[in-house]
């Protein structure tokens, strides 16, 4: 969502993108963002959720998480929410219209919770409930071939069905040896065609890798890609479209040059470097 130009609206498909403005009490920190189309508007909008934010309030409160949402029809900022809740938040994912997000009351006392924020009716719903898991440390979401999917130190739990509890399972254990050496580990998407082969990012000796990994077998092989940034931090499936947004301009890339390394990957997924 940030780079040097600041916050951008991009097409990855088209290389089209839009600069929108900062948020009005905008300042540095931990913030979390979901963009959606929202079609009957044709308009974009963007929700930013800047948490353990501390900002202090006209009253001289201060303030510990502010929710704000980006029209790009009317081109500002709108002030949805704030709370003088202690509030820490990690990181969220976007499923239809619904922004979801991890968050707990309290650093190291209160559970996680996966906050759900509706982006079309901009007013936070009903929490989507937790796989039992054991632990409750660095927990991040993912989407997986279009399912809610947890990620933690160890293991990653994928929801069949939409908001019902039981339907967590266990897609992948994660045990620390000499061959799972990272801090987390990222599952991107299924193998076409097969359930049982998922593409992931980890790191290992501080450098970012790409595995595919049999759930059935319990083996990984190394992947190597095509068409990858090699210092990006995330890598997301990026649907290919070509919807433009209204008065957006061409962005400028720059030719890469040869690549040494070989690309023998049996896949070519497209992918997106996000802006953070």
């Amino acid at each position: 969502m940030y780079g040097i130009v600041g916050p951008v609206l991009l097409n990855p498909s088209t290389g089209r993108y839009y600069k929108i403005p900062y948020p009005p009490s905008y300042n540095i920190g931990t913030e979390c963002y979901g963009i959606y189309l929202d079609e009957a508007n044709n308009d974009y909008k963007v929700v930013r959720i800047q948490k353990g934010c501390f900002l202090r309030s006209e009253e001289n409160v201060e303030i510990n998480m502010e929710v704000m949402v980006y029209s790009h029809r009317t081109n500002k900022w709108r002030l949805i929410e704030r709370t003088v809740e202690k509030c820490y938040a990690w990181c969220s994912v976007v499923i239809g219209h619904l922004l979801h997000i991890v968050f707990s009351l309290e650093l190291t006392k209160s559970k996680k919770r996966i906050g759900c924020f509706d982006i079309l009716a901009e007013k936070w719903t009903t929490d989507v409930p937790m796989p039992e898991i054991n632990g409750n440390r660095s927990i991040k979401l993912v989407v997986l071939d279009g399912l809610l999917c947890v990620t933690t130190l160890y293991g990653i739990w994928v929801m069949k069905e939409y908001g019902v509890k039981d339907s967590w399972f266990k897609l992948m254990n994660i045990a620390y040896d000499e061959i799972w050496d990272w801090p987390n580990i990222t599952p991107i998407a299924f193998r076409k065609g097969s359930q049982d082969e998922v593409l992931c990012s980890l790191y290992r000796n501080s450098k970012l890798e790409y595995i595919w990994y049999n759930v059935r077998e319990k083996k990984a092989t190394t992947a190597t890609l095509n068409g990858v940034l090699p210092k990006a931090t995330n890598r997301y499936i990026c649907k290919g479209s070509l919807v433009d947004f209204p008065g957006g301009r061409n962005m400028k890339l720059h030719q890469p040059k040869q690549a040494e390394e070989t690309t023998k990957s049996s896949e070519n997924y497209p992918f997106v470097h996000r802006f953070t």
